[in-house]
């Protein structure tokens, strides 16, 4: 691995052939008193903190750029003989930002001088860009970097992507998703030191992101980028990180969280504990080693350390497991004394008792019945002994109840630490380098919020330790040839290792427990359903009813998975007269890498099945339970299996982008921008050694009877299909124009227009299941279980890699199965946006702002998953069986086992091929191939965005003790359910609408799940002055500093009531939630029954919304409804922010920073969104009258702590202390 690093580094920087993103820029005009401009001009910029010299000269139309500037303050001199030498100070360079310097010279001799010492103007006069540049330092004074539970990273350590908040048309939802300019979440890209380190989405972002206090300044580019700008969807965050100076600094800084600082939780009156602790320390100057170096001017060096820490004991996790009887196989205490009927003898049922799988016979009537064990106990010598060794690691009850009977405490440890580390150096006056490298690390052994832990023992637990490392290395060189030609080359290299192990990876199950036939000695069996009543849910900690046993062993889905990203770039600068001209490319490689454990430690499901009554092939009768799930497992009796090999996965990306450009200068207040820039990217491919297995529409089925539709493999060679599964697009032009034009001194109209490409998926979410899924082992019949655990497993799983075409579904199988996914043909295809924009900014103080800005775009192409099945039942299919939708008794059909009556009596009970399982329904069989179940597209390039806005912006620049931004944005966001579907994101929670009848597309054009018309924030940091008073009444009444974010906006609209015809399911299409249908509105009916934003109702008293609003459509009617309305939206959640300390200043160079600062400083008690799924279902109430269940229920009962900082449950507090030098 750091063979592979150095390699990289030397490699690329030894032959760059492949822009630097994060630098910036000043340019101007120099002219003499008359106004006429001067040529040859010598233009020199200092870097203020270094002494860094950085020299141009003017072309022969007057005009300069001084490019590829580090971020900081500078300090420009021009000098030219018989005119007094110019000095402009107090400059101030920002990410990827111009600043224009215009020069009028006085006659005089070069000896005497002229200097300006003023900041730039606030205007932006040389680009039609539209961006926003935001220090560490305003963050860091802004009450937006909490810490755990408040805008942190998924590690807990504080974010930068915090700089969200302060960005217009943006939105940010901690650990989910980030959303820029309507554009699906997570389709931001991001740099570091100019180039990519871009990670799948937002959360395996903060596994890898920066430590706030090595980053210098952050700019987000949202809109009419340069051409050198590309592969991106959502928005640039460019991140510049800090350097050394010819000054030693530093700093030491703590974050401090604790319950004492916060208010109850609402409605509970709880205050859960918290305790979490940010610190660290940065320090950085000129490289010296003394008598034998001195870098002052020439080597600098920067360090920052961050490490963040949670270490609690988790107390109040209620656990059922089995109480002493039934440890002992005794039941009686399952029966409820609820009677469910009689069986065909006429014995009564009851419901708990469990019946023995021995006395299994025929009644007289033909059914298959059993005799109930006596006292519903199972006698000794019939419990299996695989299942009394797995019940010895079963933690004795607490108490006597049948459930919620165990708490066991238990340490949440998190640790996050980020080291970082960068230095610059000048070669030569023309020759500058400089290399960043910073690492991530997390780890978690036991945490409810990362891995499961449920405080059972070693090694039954849930739980799953999270462990990621992941390092960032940049190298960049910067080249002068002449004083107008500059070469910049970088080279980099992410590596991202996320491991989600279980606390025991070497168990034996053989050894430990006699069960044989595992395939892998490394996990303990995943043990499920031995609930009577189960929470839902992979971690569910409890049970139900009378009790049992909840989920024991970890299906351990991903582990380990692992990035590497080698990148590159390079761009030359040519300044010739009015032009600035700009060319180069960049690379970037993603290898993922992972191998998956999922079920090798097999999956053991029991049922209630096994020690029922065959005869009901229904796990209820009479509306309640007979049979025990643990009983059944007592009996070593697993009801169903999934079981699988390891599988290794290495999927392989590229990307290479080029780009030409150039700001011309046509006088000295309009500039065009114009470029083109072209990218190619692949899309993301398996390597040969074990190719994707996807479905394959026209080969022939061996294990279907020869039935069109089996499995093909990606590749050339024995067992592949000599293809690719996809296709590669080599036509991603994009030109860019844009146009800046400073109308009067004060005032500048900017605008521009655009195309700008994406990237494809990178695959980080896809498992090693897209080629070979587990072997899923149901039982053959009801109540019959497939095997007895004291007997071994006797099913192997299937080979990996495995070339059988015919696979799926596997003989014998009463449920079919599917290749895992059906890779679209134009997956490879990346999302294309047209931005455009116009707007206007004027200068109203020196220190003083504003701007307004119409900005809209067009994309298409987005990711929109899961809505290709090509299994599903077609209008045209319907019609091609004579089937009508309209007609009740042929949904009644196709809803029916091919071997009913029904079927039959239809002429619909053939099977379509020898071995299909007689008790699939008719729509299953008349499916296109029916020897599957649904078939998942991936990575269907078929959503599309819309988004128009205006977008206001204030900003004060610090004077008279004040600064603030303020930001209004008036937008609205309509999708065909793009997502970016990046890990395993859903269409629904990324803002994707659903699709009502998929088959009709273009009528499922709707409102974003994120639309919010109206957004207003307000970001304010005021500091009291030194006062002419009594020195100690100054000195006490000085600095002193309040600050603030204030954000408010509209409700999220709310998803429509589902249509409760089940249309979806009987035609066999919904995939994954998201191909549904809605109940119909009902027009000039209120939608609320109270206002959600009055706060004039008890939620804990009244459902809130309108039943009577909605309709359901008839049977096979689809419902007419959106998905979203503007008017049907959750209540608004202000997030009000509010800090307040104190700088003490010593010895001029030391300064103590102390405050405190509040999230949701009002403590206004935000509401979950209300029970909006079902607008039929009944409303109910609990004993003490409070709504339980129901359409329009406000579930308090769920509410906790603080989970992120946009929605806030309660005041969250936290101390800061700041020390620096």
């Amino acid at each position: 691995m750091r063979f592979v690093t150095v390699a990289t580094l030397v490699l690329a920087i030894a032959a760059p052939v492949f822009g630097q993103g994060e630098r910036g820029t000043i340019t101007g005009t120099v002219a003499d008193p008359a106004g006429a401009v001067v040529a040859s001009a010598a233009v020199e910029a200092k870097h203020v903190e270094t002494g860094t010299v950085y020299d141009t000269a003017t072309t022969n139309t007057g005009n300069y750029t001084l490019g590829q500037l580090p971020v900081g303050e500078y300090e420009v001199t021009v000098t030219v003989p018989g005119f007094k030498k110019f000095t402009r100070a107090g400059l101030s360079v920002q990410v990827a930002a111009i600043v224009r310097v215009d020069v009028t010279l006085e006659v005089g001799a070069v000896s005497d001088s002229v200097t300006v010492n003023e900041a730039a103007t606030l205007l932006k006069t040389e680009s039609g860009e539209l961006s926003h540049n935001v220090q560490t330092t305003t963050m860091d004074s802004l009450p937006i970097l909490g810490i755990g539970s408040t805008i942190a990273g998924s590690a807990g350590i504080r974010n930068p992507q915090a700089v969200i908040y302060l960005i217009p048309g943006s939105y940010v939802q901690e650990n989910a998703s980030i959303r820029v300019n309507g554009a699906p979440g997570n389709t931001a890209t991001y740099r570091v030191e100019g180039q990519d380190i871009t990670n799948g989405n937002q959360i395996t972002q903060a596994q890898q992101q920066p430590s706030i206090d090595a980053i210098q300044e952050v700019t987000v580019q949202t809109s009419n980028f340069a051409a050198e700008y590309g592969q991106v969807g959502g928005g640039y965050l460019n991140y510049s990180m800090r350097s050394g100076t010819n000054q030693l600094h530093g700093s030491a800084y703590d974050y401090i969280v604790n319950e004492a600082f916060n208010a109850n939780t609402p409605w509970s009156n709880t205050k859960p504990k918290a305790r979490r602790q940010d610190y660290g320390f940065t320090v950085g100057g000129p490289v010296r080693i003394p008598k034998i170096y001195n870098g002052h001017d020439k080597t600098f060096f920067f360090f920052n350390w961050e490490q963040y820490r949670e270490t609690q004991v988790i107390s109040n996790l209620n656990l059922t497991v089995p109480t002493l009887a039934y440890r002992a196989g005794n039941f009686a205490t399952a029966l409820t004394g609820r009677p469910l009927g009689n069986d065909p003898l006429g014995r009564p049922i009851p419901e708990g008792a469990i019946y023995d799988p021995t006395t299994q016979r025929t009644a007289p009537g033909g059914q298959l019945i059993r005799d109930q064990f006596q006292g519903n106990a199972i006698p000794a010598t019939r419990l299996d002994p695989v299942a009394l060794a797995i019940q010895n690691l079963i933690p004795l009850p607490a108490s006597s109840s049948l459930i919620n009977n165990l708490i066991t405490p238990f340490p949440s440890v998190r640790h996050t630490e980020i080291p970082a580390f960068k230095i610059d150096h000048t070669i030569n006056a023309k020759a500058k380098l400089s290399y960043y490298w910073h690492e991530t690390k997390t780890a978690s052994k036991y945490s409810p919020q990362l891995s499961g832990a449920d405080g059972l023992p070693e090694p039954i637990t849930q739980a799953m330790g999270t462990y990621v490392t992941a390092f960032v290395q940049r190298a960049n060189f910067e080249y002068t040839f002449t004083p107008t030609l500059l070469f910049h080359a970088g080279v980099g290299y992410l590596y991202n290792n996320f491991n989600d192990n279980p606390v025991v990876t070497d168990f034996n199950p053989q050894k430990t427990l006699g069960l044989t036939g595992v395939p892998v000695n490394r996990l303990f069996p995943y043990i499920t359903g031995l609930c009577a009543s189960a929470s839902t849910g992979y971690y569910a900690s409890g049970c139900a009813g009378t009790g049992g046993m909840k989920f024991m062993g970890t299906i351990q889905n991903r582990t380990p998975l692992a990035l590497e990203k080698p990148t590159g770039n390079t761009s030359l600068s040519w300044v010739r007269g009015n032009h600035t001209y700009k060319a180069g490319g960049e690379f970037t490689v993603n290898n993922n890498l992972s191998t998956l454990f999922t079920y090798t430690g097999t999956n053991l499901n029991f049922s209630t099945a096994e020690t029922s009554l065959p005869y009901l092939q229904s796990l209820t009768a009479g509306g309640g339970t007979p049979g025990f799930a643990y009983a059944s497992f007592m009996l070593g009796l697993v009801d169903s299996l999934r079981i699988a090999p390891p599988q290794n996965m290495h999927v392989g990306q590229h990307r290479i982008g080029a780009f030409v450009q150039d700001s011309w200068k046509i006088t000295r207040k309009l500039t065009l921008d114009y470029g083109l820039r072209y990218d190619f990217q692949t899309y993301s491919k398996e390597d040969a050694s074990a190719p994707w297995a996807q479905f394959a529409p026209n080969i022939a089925n061996p294990s279907a009877g020869g039935h069109p539709g089996a499995v093909e493999f990606e590749g050339y060679g024995p067992g592949r299909c000599n293809c690719s599964l996809a296709k590669n697009y080599p036509w991603a032009f994009a030109p860019r124009l844009g146009v800046a034009y400073q109308v009067l001194p004060k005032t500048v109209l900017r605008g521009g227009v655009g195309i700008v490409y994406g990237s494809p998926s990178d695959s980080y979410g896809v498992t090693a299941g897209a080629y070979s899924i587990p072997v899923p082992v149901s039982s053959p019949s009801f109540g019959q279980g497939v095997f007895t655990m004291a007997n071994g497993i006797p099913f192997a799983p299937l080979p990996f890699p495995n070339f059988d075409v015919g696979q799926f579904p596997q003989p014998g199988y009463a449920t079919t199965q599917a290749p895992a996914f059906f890779l679209d043909q134009n997956a490879g295809r990346p999302p294309r946006q047209v931005q455009y924009s116009f707007g206007v900014q004027r200068e109203i103080t020196r220190d003083l702002m504003i701007e307004a800005s119409y900005v809209g775009n067009v994309g298409v192409w987005w990711i929109a998953p899961q809505y290709v099945n090509p299994n599903a039942i077609t209008p045209d299919l319907l019609a091609h069986y004579g089937l009508s939708l309209s007609n009740p008794a042929d949904i009644t059909l196709l809803s029916s086992p091919v071997n009913s009556a029904v079927a039959a009596s239809r002429g619909f009970d053939k099977i379509p091929y020898s071995g299909f399982p007689v008790t699939a329904t008719v729509a299953q069989a008349l499916r296109p191939f029916p020897q599957f179940n649904t078939i998942v597209g991936a990575w269907d390039p078929d959503g599309k965005t819309w988004y128009n806005s205006l977008q206001a912006k204030a900003t004060k620049r610090f004077s008279h003790g004040l600064d603030f931004t303020a930001l209004f944005t008036w937008s609205k966001q309509l999708t065909t359910a793009a997502t970016s579907l990046v890990n395993n994101a859903t269409a629904v929670s990324d803002g994707g609408a659903p699709r009502n009848d998929v088959f009709n597309y273009h009528q499922n054009k709707y409102l974003s799940a994120f639309d919010q018309p109206l957004n207003f924030t307000l970001a304010p940091t005021y500091t009291t002055p030194a006062l002419h008073i009594n020195k100690y009444a100054s000195w006490i009444l000085r600095d002193w500093q309040v600050n603030g974010l204030f954000a408010y906006g509209s409700g999220f609209p709310i998803l429509a009531p589902l249509a409760q015809n089940n249309l979806n399911t009987v035609l066999l299409r919904a995939n994954a939630g998201t191909a549904i249908s809605f109940a119909n509105r009902v027009p000039g009916v209120p939608l609320f029954t109270h206002d959600l934003n009055c706060h004039c109702f008890d939620p804990n008293k009244e459902f809130v919304l309108n039943p009577a609003a909605w309709t359901q459509p008839g049977p096979g009617q689809w419902g007419t409804s959106a998905a979203y309305y503007d008017d049907y939206r959750s209540q608004r959640r202000p997030n009000e922010n509010l800090g307040l300390g104190r700088a003490i200043r010593f010895q001029e160079r030391y300064e103590l920073n102390l405050r405190i600062e509040f999230a949701n400083i009002f403590n206004r008690a935000e509401m979950p969104a209300p029970v909006s799924t079902n607008a039929a279902a009944t409303p109910q109430r609990n004993a003490q009258g409070v709504p339980s269940a129901g359409f329009g229920q406000i579930n308090t009962a769920g509410i906790g702590p603080a989970t992120n900082i946009q929605t806030p449950t309660s005041r969250q507090g936290t101390v800061v202390v700041r020390f620096k030098f």
